[in-house]
């Protein structure tokens, strides 16, 4: 009953489907109509969905061993092919003058995962957490502070990773840390 309730916390809260909202809701709070959907729609496919698609692609050509990432010495390169996507969508938006929360939040997600890949160098640090703690704190600074009460998801997600043996307590706090900083440094010079 633990293992599966960690298990669907893990996949709920991963960091694609966490960007998926947060392209949403910052778009549709930032543009109306159809930009709101364009913006939207990039945000899905280059933050959201394409990620995804890389990891799997690795995984089925035997490049990697799972798609949770779980080996440290595995992560560089598809981090690195993610921050590729998210370059693509930051070109996008400004070659389509997107509003600046988009630009900003798009940015957040480059600079945190380009950290993370790093790090995964010499360190596995947790980017299930640092994918929750990010997006909570840009919504908080750039959309309204209301949406703080999100970094309680932190808990259930946590302690999912560690249960599940992906991580440690110090790499979970680390990720979340991690990307909390790197957002709110990157958001308030921006913005």
């Amino acid at each position: 009953m633990e293992k599966k309730l960690a298990q669907t916390f893990s996949l709920i809260l991963q960091p694609s489907v966490v960007a998926v909202l947060l392209y949403l809701v910052v778009s549709f709070s930032f543009a109306k109509g159809w930009r709101a959907w364009l913006f939207f729609l990039i945000g899905l496919l280059f933050v959201g969905v394409f990620p995804v698609l890389v990891v799997l692609f690795l995984t089925k050509r035997g490049k990697i061993s799972d798609p949770d990432l779980s080996r440290r010495q595995e992560r560089f390169f598809p981090y690195l092919m993610i921050c590729g996507c998210y370059f693509l969508a930051l070109l996008i938006f400004l070659l389509i003058s997107a509003p600046l929360p988009l630009i900003v939040i798009t940015c957040c997600y480059l600079g945190v995962t380009l950290v993370g890949t790093l790090v995964s160098l010499f360190w596995k640090v947790s980017l299930h957490l640092a994918g929750v703690a990010g997006p909570v704190t840009a919504l908080t600074m750039l959309v309204h502070p209301y949406w703080a009460f999100l970094y309680l998801l932190l808990v259930p997600l946590g302690w999912a990773r560690i249960y599940l043996d992906k991580h440690d307590l110090y790499q979970v706090v680390a990720g979340s840390m991690m990307s909390m900083v790197i957002t709110f440094i990157i958001v308030s010079t921006m913005v």
